[in-house]
């Protein structure tokens, strides 16, 4: 009986050990699997096709688990300086990454992957083709900016307004969103005229405006300082083989295709 007992027990130790050894083998698994993206939130839109693109190429792309959190590049930041579990970060400037480099927090310098273009938009009843001194008229209430400390595109717009002289007059005016999407959410639901990334001009951002019957206008690039929208990348976790394999992919040329067509620039 003791030896049948003997038996059993290390037939049942053998059996959690393998267990064990299984489920430390599926967890290693899963973080190789796991791609953590940290994105600006200007690229609300166009994340989603950069992701199904790239997992089109990359060989394992049917059981990769990629999960991307939307953000300003600045609230982003501090989330990376606070041991965020990201692997990637596509910033909307080339400033935070800069700043997480020369802090060690990546690994490498940040890589330029496109330019972002600031818009006016605006309801059909303002005069928005004037530019921004429509702005200055009485009946223009509201006008959406992202926070200019967290987000380059509300840098950009206040840029704008300061350059062309009117910001001191509309000042009042501004309504400020912590981010370019919540901005995009003010305009559509709240303002008489806002400024956005061109690239929510775009897919479901597009048919938004149009629905609310929103009209944009673009902007030269000595309006505002275009070295100030050079959106930057940067590697956080080297070890994380499909991290790596997204930051080369967003330097090749079907990224560069799809950002141009999605409201970017690429220099």
């Amino acid at each position: 009986m003791e030896k049948k007992n003997g038996f059993m027990l290390f037939t049942l130790l053998l059996a959690f050990v393998l267990m064990l050894s299984c489920a430390g083998e599926e967890r290693k698994k899963v973080k190789q699997d796991v791609l953590h993206i940290a994105a600006a939130a200007n690229l609300s839109y166009v994340i989603p096709e950069l992701v199904d693109v790239f997992e089109r190429e990359y060989g394992e792309g049917a059981d990769m688990d990629i999960r991307v959190t939307k953000a300003s590049s600045g609230s982003l930041t501090a989330q990376i300086r606070n041991s965020a579990p990201f692997d990637l970060f596509l910033a909307a400037d080339t400033g935070y990454p800069r700043a997480l480099y020369r802090d060690s927090l990546t690994v490498g310098e940040p890589v330029v992957y496109a330019a972002g273009i600031p818009v006016m938009v605006y309801r059909p009843e303002v005069e928005g083709e004037v530019g921004v001194a429509c702005l200055t008229d009485p009946s223009v209430e509201k006008i959406a900016v992202a926070q200019p400390d967290l987000a380059p595109y509300g840098k950009a717009a206040i840029e704008i307004l300061s350059g062309s002289g009117v910001l001191q007059q509309v000042e009042g005016k501004l309504v400020y969103g912590i981010s370019i999407t919540q901005t995009f959410q003010h305009v559509i639901t709240a303002a008489d005229a806002g400024f956005i990334a061109a690239s929510l001009l775009h897919g479901e951002g597009g048919r938004e405006l149009k629905k609310a019957g929103m009209e944009w206008i673009e902007f030269p690039l000595d309006a505002y300082d275009p070295e100030g929208l050079q959106q930057a990348m940067v590697l956080l976790d080297p070890s994380n083989v499909t991290a790596v394999a997204f930051f080369k992919f967003m330097q090749g040329e079907k990224a560069e295709e799809i950002l141009k067509k999605n409201g970017y620039r690429i220099e």
